[in-house]
């Protein structure tokens, strides 16, 4: 009698036990899922902002060629004036 009760105890248990660990594995995917999506995020806002950031440098390299070939520019029209006021 007191083997037919023991098993249907443990039988319960067990069953109980499949049911809290898929709950727990569901929690668990669920924030794995929502990490990964984050993570995603984080990864597009990184490369977008290494991306600027190499625009940006690129745009600095060229201001500074601009602006040297406009310097020689300056001083070769202020030899020309000079030039023509002798």
């Amino acid at each position: 009698m007191i083997f037919p009760t023991i098993a249907v105890i443990s039988l319960i248990l067990v069953v109980a036990a499949k049911f809290l660990t898929a709950a727990s594995v569901q929690n668990v995917r669920k924030r794995a899922a929502g990490s990964e999506t984050e993570v995603r995020k984080l990864r597009g806002a990184a490369k977008a902002a290494q991306n600027a950031t190499g625009v940006a440098g690129r745009g600095i390299s060229t201001k500074a060629r601009k602006r040297k070939a406009l310097g020689k520019q300056i001083e070769k029209c202020k030899k020309e004036l000079t030039e023509l006021k002798s």
